[in-house]
């Protein structure tokens, strides 16, 4: 199964941690791991191949006009979701692996512990 916008997340997420590792199965369900400098686990994503293009896209039609009316949808998706991955690494707990839902990042609930961040 081919699994491009698994592949431009992962590229994506590379640019700033080179150790982003990626495992995909052939339902084109993944796990993304990348070790954070703030924090004591790995960050630990789940994502499906057709739930991130639908995230990307919905994402990116939403956002796109206002923020890179030069960009494509699909651009301006991925630039918002990776926006929304640091934003849950700076303020929620991560310690359980986050999800990539058809609509975008499924966020915890549980804030992040102010001794997590020294």
């Amino acid at each position: 199964m081919k699994t491009p916008y698994l592949a431009e997340l992962v590229r994506r997420m590379r640019l700033d941690n080179p150790t982003v590792s990626i495992k995909v199965g052939e339902n084109g369900a993944a796990t993304v791991v990348r070790q954070e400098r703030d924090l004591d686990h790995p960050f630990v994503l789940f994502v499906r191949e057709r739930d991130l293009a639908a995230a990307v896209t919905t994402i990116g039609e939403g956002c796109r006009d206002a923020l890179w009316p030069d960009g494509s949808v699909e651009a301006a998706g991925f630039n918002l979701l990776l926006v929304h991955l640091d934003e849950v690494v700076a303020t929620r707990d991560t310690s359980d692996p986050l999800r990539i839902a058809d609509q975008g990042l499924e966020w915890p609930e549980t804030p992040r512990r102010a001794d997590s961040w020294d």
